[in-house]
């Protein structure tokens, strides 16, 4: 049995989702669109059309170009890879916000 793999291009739109920390709900409605078809959209059941990429620019703030080239570049990753840069950013992020807000190497005292 063959494994149907979705487009890049919706993987792509996936992950820039999951690594803005948006929820399929959040995006839809920033984007003007239903959940369900934010759903279709990464599923790879409905194709992305030019409106939908544009959208989706606006919203994240970045340019369509980026957008595909981040497609074409995941294209030979694998997933599990994928999943480490999605960890790595949040870690990152969390590691921030942990951080005390009090802490500023600029003005630590000198000997």
């Amino acid at each position: 049995m063959s494994e149907k793999r979705k487009p890049m291009l919706n993987e792509a739109l996936t992950l820039a989702r999951l690594y803005w920390g948006y929820s399929q709900v959040e995006l839809a409605e920033m984007l003007g669109l239903s959940q369900a078809m934010v759903s279709e959209i990464e599923r790879g059941s409905k194709s992305v059309t030019l409106e939908t990429l544009n959208r989706y620019s606006d919203v994240l703030g970045v340019r369509k170009s980026q957008l595909m080239f981040f497609a074409e570049e995941i294209e030979d990753e694998t997933p599990v890879r994928r999943g480490r840069l999605i960890v790595a950013r949040k870690a990152l992020d969390l590691l921030e916000a942990l951080k005390p807000k009090d802490l500023d190497v600029a003005k630590a005292p000198t000997p």
